[in-house]
Parts: structure tokens; sequence; C-alpha cells
């Protein structure tokens, strides 16, 4: 029953970021602007919902503070999103 509240929630949440990116010539030169950035492209890249800070911090070799300074931004853009899971929150794209 959680797992279907979850699904549905992180349906509905994607296709409200997809309706906003899509309709926004503003935003998609907002996405390309932040995915210039090397370090918010790679943390991109690793969003595919199984992933947490901590999880991204290690496999890029940083710091959690660093990568939760970059998530703000892509999250704040619309990029990503996320779900709360046991107390983890799992990052993923929105647009995919």
């Amino acid at each position: 029953m959680e797992r279907d509240r979850v699904e549905t929630k992180r349906l509905l949440e994607k296709i409200l970021c997809v309706l906003k990116l899509v309709n926004s010539k503003e935003i998609q030169e907002e996405k390309d602007r932040l995915l210039k950035n090397e370090t918010k492209r790679r943390i991109y890249e690793l969003c595919d919902g199984n992933h947490t800070v901590s999880d991204i911090a290690t496999e890029l070799s940083t710091t959690q503070p660093n990568v939760s300074y970059h998530l703000s931004s892509l999250l704040e853009s619309g990029l990503l999103l996320f779900d709360d899971l046991g107390g983890k929150r799992y990052y993923f794209k929105s647009l995919e």
C-alpha cells in the first residue's frame, strides 16, 4: 500500500515537472546552464531513484555538503525530484 502511494505521488510530481519544463523556454535555458557545470551534470546523471546524498558523495569522491549544495539548485529548477523512503531521500530525474 505504501509503495503504491509513493509511486502515485512520484508520477504526479513527474507530470507537473514535465508540463512546467516543456512549456518554458526559460526553464530549458536554465537546465542547459545548470548542466554545463560538471559537478551538477555528474550529480544529475547519478539521480536514478536509487541514490541518496551519501551515495552520490561517495561516488563522486566529494562531501555531502557539496552534493547538497548542487542538488538544491537542481531541485529548485525542477530537473530533479525525490522520494522519502525509510528515512532516506532518493533522487530521480523529473524528465525520465
